[in-house]
């Protein structure tokens, strides 16, 4: 089933329980990094419909007392991780709506989901059709479907738009990244800072790029957190990335810009405006700052691979070892 006619079925189910009360985004990982923007947009633009994001395995252990049939939880994982099955199937048990966001047809996700979503993957990955772009994508669905969200036409016609932005921004930006990795390649510790719709981003950027893939120590940093005592650890040393939002938040990575030219060194900043997100409707174009943008820092780091001949596919422990 397309987005459009799986939330249409679902509101005729969900308003016969009494109407749609939350909406809960559920996953581990680089996954909910990636559904992050969708509980971004519900937040920001949601009336009546309340919204919350869990790691899979602590909505397993510390379930939500709201979860009933009047909610809907989106639930991604690519491969099927076993506490994000174990979550669809705690969610179903509740009476919940489920739509399970999956890398394939075969996986325990989508056996498990009432709905499923399949999303584009690997390496040959369309970026419109990333878990990122499906999780928004839907996100925008329910507003429009429950609350009428003004937006949506406009919203629809950006999708057509984000496979050029992201090539057209790695192509521009691959000077600007190789420089990174080059002057980067040695440093053991970042800080990733982002805020607003680009927070995911942030986490996916330390946790996933250079934690998981790189093996480099990486601390996440809301941009509004930083001056709140993490900006005491500052110095001409410190290697940093400002993740630059387009939107709403954008004066509050500004102040963190501000402060890192007049005290720190060694730091790049990948500006959402250079990406090319500006070429998206302004009314809309907030909420599509993860969707290029991920695509965008991954290749920042992949660049760095290349210099230290490490993998972006390597790992230590992950998927070889009990954990």
């Amino acid at each position: 089933m397309e987005i459009k006619s799986i939330i249409s079925e679902i509101k005729q189910k969900v308003d016969a329980a009494g109407g749609l009360k939350v909406v809960y985004f559920v996953a581990c990982g680089g996954s909910q990094a990636a559904i992050y923007p969708a509980k971004y947009l519900m937040q920001s633009e949601a009336k009546n419909i309340a919204t919350a994001i869990y790691n899979s395995n602590e909505f397993v252990h510390a379930t939500p007392a709201a979860l009933n049939e009047q909610t809907i939880c989106i639930i991604c994982s690519l491969n099927a991780t076993p506490e994000t099955v174990e979550a669809v199937k705690v969610a179903n048990n509740a009476g919940a709506i489920t739509i399970a966001m999956t890398g394939s047809p075969d996986t325990l996700m989508a056996q498990n989901g009432q709905y499923k979503v399949i999303y584009s993957n690997g390496d040959n990955q369309v970026y419109s059709q990333a878990n990122q772009a499906l999780a928004l994508k839907l996100g925008f669905e329910i507003l429009h479907q429950f609350e009428d969200y003004q937006n949506y036409e406009v919203a629809m016609a950006a999708y057509d738009q984000i496979d050029d932005i992201v090539a057209s921004a790695k192509e521009n930006l691959l000077p600007k990244a190789q420089r990174f990795a080059l002057d980067f390649k040695d440093d053991e510790i970042f800080y990733v800072l982002g805020s607003g719709p680009l927070f995911g981003t942030a986490y996916t950027m330390a946790c996933c790029h250079f934690m998981e893939m790189q093996w480099k120590h990486a601390v996440v940093l809301n941009s509004g957190e930083y001056f709140h005592g993490p900006f005491e650890t500052t110095d001409k040393s410190l290697p940093f990335v400002l993740l630059k939002s387009l939107g709403r938040t954008r004066p509050m990575d500004e102040r963190v810009e501000t402060f890192l030219n007049q005290y720190a060194e060694r730091f790049i900043v990948i500006d959402a405006e250079e990406v090319g997100l500006n070429e998206i409707d302004p009314s809309v174009a907030e909420f599509f700052n993860s969707v290029v943008m991920i695509p965008v820092e991954r290749y920042f780091v992949y660049q760095m691979s290349l210099i230290r001949n490490h993998s972006m596919n390597d790992r230590r422990y992950m998927w070889k070892v009990a954990y």
